[in-house]
């Protein structure tokens, strides 16, 4: 009988950009629950209420994304007065994240709570 590879799950093995995106993106750890047959979207769903508690580390984490882009978009502001047209692009950037970040940390809050809630 051949023994097949297991492939780990390492960090170490796993590149930089890939271990950023499992860091910083919730949705990775959970499964589609609405295709398949009963059974399957069942499972799926019991697999995704038992990750549900990793996602107040995920709110905490776009939590502190969130301040970090607000205070961005401060400070870019404040000198924006006095400066050029540049540091009004990078605070438009920094914008843009505290929306995007905002949107991920909504989405997360709402998945966490439909999942504590809804029971099997």
């Amino acid at each position: 009988m051949t023994q097949r590879a297991v492939p780990t799950a390492s960090y170490e093995n796993m590149p930089l950009s890939l271990v950023l995106f499992r860091y910083l993106w919730p949705f990775w750890l959970f499964k589609n629950a609405a295709t398949g047959d009963r059974l399957t979207r069942a499972a799926a769903y019991r697999h995704n209420r038992t990750m549900r508690v990793h996602l107040p580390g995920y709110l905490l984490k776009w939590l502190c994304n969130c301040a970090l882009a607000f205070g961005l978009i401060m400070a870019f502001d404040s000198r924006t007065a006095h400066a050029s047209g540049l540091l009004s692009v990078m605070a438009a950037g920094a914008g843009v994240m505290f929306a995007c970040a905002v949107t991920v940390l909504f989405v997360t809050c709402y998945i966490y709570v439909y999942l504590s809630h809804n029971g099997d």
